[in-house]
């Protein structure tokens, strides 16, 4: 096997593992929240749902015609039905790294690792769907925009959610006691906790300054 016959050999494992990629998030969410009861994993598995719902009926409504040859992940050339994950390839990967990316702006922390990972994905993606002829550039633009801007909409909805699961066993045993007296800082690589004495000793100083008077 030489150098091209290598080559391509790895491009076409990469087409191939762009086109069941979006599978394989599914699986990913479902596994994770279902055998490691991960809320955070579920949220997002939610999230694709719905998404995929907003794709469906968006393909329904303007009868939006696939190739099911070569750019779906089910289906064969010639089949008009729905099928599953009608969303585009690049329409999920934009919707996760929308998500993910409004997750760290709300923290006003960027997370190399994952915001490499997710935009060198995404860019795969994007290379892997117009090389093979299934999106042109027109369209990569329009998916990218919607997969986005339906991240960045349902982040913000269920932000709250999804910070409450983030929050790890520790912070929950100690920051959630419903007491009133104390507040929990987070600093960057752990919890710590401030216990405020402010109105204990106010009531010390106030019982101090009581016995003086009776004198």
């Amino acid at each position: 096997m030489n150098f091209i016959e290598m080559l391509n050999y790895f491009i076409g494992l990469i087409h191939t593992l762009i086109r069941f990629l979006p599978l394989g998030v599914y699986f990913f969410t479902y596994f994770s929240s279902a055998l490691y009861k991960d809320l955070r994993t579920a949220i997002l598995l939610i999230g694709l749902i719905i998404n995929d719902l907003i794709g469906y009926i968006f393909n329904k409504y303007f009868s939006t015609k696939l190739k099911r040859d070569a750019c779906s992940i089910f289906g064969k050339e010639g089949d008009k039905s729905p099928g599953f994950l009608i969303n585009p390839h690049t329409e999920i990967m934009s919707f996760i790294c929308g998500f993910y990316f409004s997750d760290m702006y709300y923290k006003q922390k960027l997370d190399n690792l994952p915001f490499i990972f997710l935009l060198t994905m995404l860019f795969l993606t994007i290379w892997s769907r117009v090389t093979i002829g299934c999106k042109n550039m027109k369209d990569v633009g329009f998916y990218l925009i919607t997969g986005l801007m339906f991240g960045v909409i349902y982040y913000y909805f269920v932000s709250k959610y999804y910070l409450e699961a983030e929050k790890g066993k520790l912070e929950k045993e100690t920051c959630e006691l419903g007491y009133n007296n104390y507040r929990c800082d987070e600093i960057k690589d752990g919890t710590v906790i401030i216990k405020d004495n402010s109105q204990n000793n106010s009531n010390d100083e106030g019982d101090e300054d009581g016995g003086d008077d009776e004198e």
